[in-house]
C-alpha cells in the first residue's frame, strides 16, 4: 500500500479562543448596530416624511381654502406678492393652469425653478412626489384639480411644490451619525471584548500555567478551583485527579525499577561471584561441574523473573488478545490438584474443590492464575492445614472461585499491597518470604484481561481467602459488570 504523506499544517492557522471569542462578540455587537440602525433611520426618516407631507397637504388645504373665499383675487395676489420678500421654503411655490392649459398665475421662481415637466398628475394614492431641481435643490410636488373659481374660472389644476430641504439635510445628518455612532462603538466594542475575553480566559491561562510548572519532582502540585468559574471547576478537579493517577504511577514505577533491579542484581552477583571462585584456581572436572549446577540453578531464577516480566508487559498492552472458550471450572482445579497432589500429600496438606460452573476465559492464563494461587497457598499452610477451592455463582451473574488455606495469614497493613509488583510479605517475626512478589501481581493481570477482578482476604494465623470473581459471558463476549 503506497504511504500517504501528511499534508503540513501552516503554523498560525488555528486562531487562539480569545481571538475567536473577541471576533464573535464584535460580529454580535456589529450586527447589532447595524440592525439597530437600519430600524432607527428607516422609522426616522419615515417620520420625518410624515410630517412634511401633513404640511404640504395643510399648505394645499389653505390655497384651496383661499380660492373659495369671495375676494380670492386679492388672497392669491397678496400670496404671491409676499414671495417676492421671502425665501422659497418659507411659502410653497405656486402655479395655476386653466383648463385650456394656460398658466393663469404663478410664484415668482416658479418658473425658474420648478418647469412645468416636474409635475405629473397626482397618482390615485395621492402620493406626494420628490423631485430634484437643476440647482439640487429637492421639492415635494403635487397636481391639485380645481373647483369652479374665480382665477382658472371653471375647472383648471394647481401645480404645488413645497421645498423639502429640511427633510433631505436631516436625513443626510441623521445617515452620517448613524454611521459615526456604529463606527465609534464598534471600536469601544472591539477594545471591551478584548478585554472581557482576556479577563474571562485569565482562569485558563492560570490553569496553563500551573500545568508549565509541573514536572516530576512537582507531581504532588494541585490547581487550587474555589476562585476558579464554575465552568473551570470540573476541569480543575479533572486535572488534579489526573496528577494523582501520574503522582501514584510514578511513585510505582519508581519502586517498580528499584525492585526490578535488585531481583536482577541478586541472581547476577550470585553468578559473577561463583564464576569468580571456579576460575580462581585449577579445579577438578567435579567441582566445575558443581559450580555449572549451582549456576544453572541461578539461571532457571533469572530466567522466571524475565518470562514473568515479559507476561505482564504484554498483559498491559494486548489487553484483549485472549484465546476465549468455554471452561468447567471445575474440570480445570482438579487438573491441577493432579498436578500438586504429591506435594501436598508431602506437606501433610489437604486439597479439597467443591462446586461448579463454565466460565468464558483463556485455559492457559486461568490455569497460570489459579496454580500461582495454589501454590502460594501451599507454602504458606502449615503441616495438617487444608487447602480448598470452591466454585460458586456470585452476584449479577458473575462467576467466582475461591481459594482458601488455613495458612499464617497476611497482617492486614501488607493487603492493599499484596498485588503490587515486587512486594513481598515480611512481618516482624520472620524474613522476607522467599519468591520474585509476582505472582499476585499475574493473577491481577490475568483477571483485568478477563474484564474481572480479584480480592483478598486474610487474618493473621487463621488463614487467606483470595475469590476470582469472572464476568457473565453473553454470544462468547465477556460483559464488563
Amino acid at each position: 500500500m503506497p504511504r500517504r504523506n501528511k499534508v503540513p499544517q501552516k503554523p498560525g492557522r488555528n486562531w487562539s479562543i480569545a481571538r475567536r471569542l473577541a471576533i464573535l462578540h464584535i460580529a454580535a455587537v456589529c450586527i447589532s448596530y447595524v440592525l439597530f440602525g437600519l430600524v432607527f433611520y428607516g422609522a426616522r426618516t419615515n417620520q420625518l416624511r410624515n410630517a412634511d407631507h401633513k404640511i404640504f397637504r395643510q399648505e394645499v388645504a389653505g390655497i384651496t381654502r383661499m380660492l373659495r373665499e369671495p375676494n380670492a383675487l386679492e388672497l392669491v395676489g397678496e400670496e404671491l406678492r409676499s414671495q417676492l420678500y421671502e425665501p422659497d421654503d418659507v411659502h410653497p411655490l405656486l402655479r395655476f393652469i386653466d383648463r385650456g392649459g394656460r398658466v393663469v398665475r404663478e410664484s415668482p421662481a416658479m418658473g425658474t425653478r420648478l418647469p412645468r415637466s416636474a409635475f405629473v398628475p397626482l397618482p390615485k394614492d395621492n402620493r406626494i412626489n420628490l423631485w430634484k431641481s437643476g440647482d439640487g435643490d429637492y421639492f415635494q410636488l403635487a397636481v391639485i384639480p380645481l373647483e369652479e373659481n374665480q382665477l382658472t374660472g371653471k375647472g383648471g389644476v394647481l401645480q404645488v411644490g413645497v421645498t423639502a430641504r429640511e427633510q433631505r439635510t436631516m436625513g443626510v445628518t441623521l445617515r452620517y451619525s448613524m454611521i459615526a455612532f456604529i463606527g465609534w462603538g464598534l471600536l469601544f466594542a472591539f477594545i471591551c471584548s478584548h478585554f472581557i475575553v482576556w479577563l474571562g480566559l485569565k482562569p485558563l491561562e492560570d490553569i496553563s500555567q500551573t500545568a508549565l510548572s509541573i514536572t516530576k519532582r512537582e507531581l504532588h502540585t494541585r490547581i487550587d478551583h474555589s476562585t476558579l468559574p464554575v465552568e473551570l471547576v470540573s476541569l480543575a478537579e479533572s486535572f488534579n485527579s489526573m496528577l494523582a493517577r501520574l503522582e501514584e504511577s510514578f511513585a510505582r514505577l519508581s519502586h517498580y525499577s528499584g525492585n526490578l533491579a535488585h531481583e536482577l542484581r541478586t541472581p547476577i552477583n550470585t553468578l559473577m561471584m561463583a564464576a569468580d571462585i571456579a576460575l580462581s584456581r585449577e579445579r577438578s572436572a567435579e567441582e566445575y561441574r558443581a559450580a555449572l549446577t549451582a549456576s544453572l540453578e541461578e539461571f532457571g531464577r533469572l530466567s522466571s523473573i524475565i518470562d514473568r516480566m515479559l507476561f505482564l508487559a504484554r498483559a498491559d498492552i494486548e489487553k484483549q488478545d485472549l484465546f476465549l472458550q468455554p471452561l468447567e471450572a471445575a474440570s480445570e482445579i482438579e487438573n491441577l490438584f493432579d498436578y500438586y497432589l504429591d506435594a501436598a500429600e508431602e506437606a501433610g496438606i489437604e486439597l479439597t474443590t467443591s462446586g461448579n460452573a463454565t466460565i468464558l476465559a483463556d485455559q492457559t492464563l486461568i490455569r497460570r492464575a489459579l496454580s500461582n494461587l495454589i501454590r502460594n497457598s501451599l507454602a504458606h499452610t502449615p503441616a495438617g492445614g487444608s487447602v480448598s477451592v470452591s466454585v460458586r455463582q456470585g452476584p449479577q451473574s458473575t462467576t467466582e472461585i475461591t481459594i482458601a488455606d488455613t495458612g499464617c495469614g497476611i497482617d492486614p497493613v501488607h493487603l492493599p499491597h499484596i498485588f503490587d509488583r515486587f512486594y513481598r510479605v515480611q512481618n516482624d517475626h520472620e524474613k522476607v518470604r522467599e519468591g520474585t512478589g509476582l505472582g499476585l501481581a499475574i493473577v491481577k493481570a490475568i483477571m483485568q484481561m478477563h474484564l474481572g477482578s480479584v480480592e483478598i482476604e486474610s487474618e493473621p494465623g487463621v488463614g487467606t481467602r483470595v475469590t476470582l470473581s469472572f464476568p457473565p459471558a453473553e454470544n462468547g463476549k465477556l460483559t464488563v459488570f
